[in-house]
């Protein structure tokens, strides 16, 4: 019996040494497949093979502060934040804030991701801009496009194929192929606004041991400044705006403290006589006082400092501007169905591009009531409220018109303002108006003031300088060179 229990004990001990070996096997696997998804996950995440864009993605990483600033007076300022999600992706982020006149400042955020896996294709781009009350927020992904305005979403089907070497194309360009100055490379990017992806052309203006100025074709104004390591040191866009990398947010954000630099919010430039009849006009010709050359080129004058206003259209620029003239937006959003709705119901039973253009001229006029706006306003607050002031009725107009299918856009310049008090000569002001693109020309309509066309006083101001001209009109004098009615007064 003794022996028999030393066996039966034995044999027990043995079972459990062998019901012991399966668990001790499985936490060994457990313990090995842990190890070998936590290597895959570093793998599919942190180590997947460099490329190029890659690479100059993680040179670029890191927070940088810039000073956004005009004629020296400090403005707003701009940030950008590049890095890894925490999935390892790459990230791209920007804000801009700035104000120029007593208004709440603006404030623009955008937001890039690519994937961490090559090609690096865009996984989501979001753009969302605040002024005052006015909130609008942009989503790109999957070919989707999500727009929330002022609390109304919607969708619009994309075509967002973009990747990391093409947004940093020129970076790439500089670092690997070494150009010359003059030679030319072309870089994609996303327009938020119109919400697909642009491509424009880079030059390489100088280059030296400090980095390299690249200047966007056909802009010369739009430059560039990268450093050794291709990140920007600074841009400029036209003669006195620019932004520049400053050492902290601190210096960054200094502007906040500033006054603003349109404060007063009224320009307007005296004129040597009152001009009767302004809506008879057939042609006028302006002199500028004093004749600064600058001055002269701001407002689009010949070299004698001369500004000449007609009544007669104007040939369409290019194929490029009528299409930008024709497409939806964020700021003209003529694919919303109100808006379209609105437009059939202006411009119902007419069938000439002319006579649409007029009607919608005097639907706008009528529809909205003017009044001095208090801050910045979307076409859907002045659709909502029906007020506004010169710049609501322009963009209200421009909305309209592409929703019934014709391309126009909004004007800034200067527009003759009679005055009803004794003594007072009347001014050329500020103001907002638009053009219409009818068989081959741009015509100029006013719905503020219920012209079409508009009388030859409007005078625009050049879109690529046009910040410039405003801020010197303070220092302006206009006198009547010659003035043609279409029949005499």
């Amino acid at each position: 019996m003794a022996t028999g229990l030393t066996n039966t004990r034995q044999q027990g001990r043995g079972r459990h040494r062998e019901a012991a070996s399966p668990r001790f096997v499985l936490a060994i696997l457990i313990a090995a497949t842990i190890g070998v998804v936590a290597a895959l996950l570093w793998w599919t995440w942190w180590a997947q093979p460099s490329s190029p864009a890659s690479e100059i993605a993680e040179r670029l990483a890191g927070e940088r502060w810039y000073a956004v600033v005009y004629r020296h007076v400090p403005i707003g300022h701009y940030r950008t934040l590049h890095g890894r999600t925490p999935r390892g992706d790459f990230e791209f982020r920007t804000e801009l804030q700035f104000a120029l006149a007593r208004e709440t400042p603006t404030r623009i955020d955008e937001q890039l991701i690519f994937s961490r896996r090559p090609p690096h294709r865009l996984l989501r781009g979001e753009h969302a801009t605040a002024r005052g009350h006015a909130r609008t927020r942009v989503s790109i992904a999957d070919g989707t496009a999500k727009i929330q305005r002022q609390g109304n979403a919607s969708t619009r089907a994309v075509s967002a194929d973009f990747t990391l070497a093409e947004y940093l194309a020129v970076e790439h360009w500089l670092a690997v192929d070494a150009p010359h100055p003059g030679a030319a490379t072309q870089a994609r990017a996303i327009d938020f606004d119109r919400m697909e992806v642009v491509a424009d052309r880079w030059r390489l203006h100088a280059q030296d041991a400090q980095g390299a100025v690249v200047v966007k074709d056909g802009q010369d104004e739009v430059r560039i400044r990268l450093g050794p390591d291709h990140a920007p040191l600074g841009m400029t866009m036209g003669s006195l705006f620019n932004i520049r990398k400053v050492a902290d947010a601190n210096t960054a954000r200094a502007w906040e403290d500033s006054p603003r630099l349109f404060a007063s919010g009224v320009h307007r430039v005296p004129v040597d006589k009152a001009i009767a009849n302004p809506q008879g006009l057939r042609r006028i010709v302006l002199a500028i006082e004093p004749a600064v050359a600058e001055v002269s080129a701001w407002l689009g004058g010949t070299e004698d400092a001369q500004l000449v206003g007609s009544v007669a259209p104007r040939p369409l620029a290019d194929s490029g501007e009528l299409a930008d003239s024709s497409v939806a937006t964020l700021s003209h959003p003529a694919d919303d169905e109100r808006l379209q709705a609105l437009a059939e119901r202006a411009v119902a039973g007419l069938e000439t591009a002319r006579d649409k253009a007029d009607a919608l001229t005097r639907f706008v006029y009528s529809f909205l009531r003017y009044s001095d706006a208090t801050g910045p306003r979307t076409v859907f607050d002045t659709l909502r409220d029906r007020r506004g002031d010169c710049t609501e009725f322009a963009d209200l107009y421009t909305a309209l018109a592409r929703a019934a299918g014709l391309p126009a856009r909004t004007v800034v310049g200067l527009a003759y303002q009679p005055s009803n008090e004794a003594n007072d000569l009347g001014a050329f002001a500020l103001h907002a108006w638009n053009e219409v693109a009818i068989d081959g020309a741009w015509h100029s309509v006013d719905p503020t003031w219920g012209q079409a066309p508009a009388d030859a006083t409007h005078l625009p101001l050049p879109t690529a300088t046009g910040l410039d001209a405003i801020a010197q009109l303070h220092a302006l004098r206009l006198r009547v060179v010659d003035a043609q009615y279409a029949q005499a007064l």
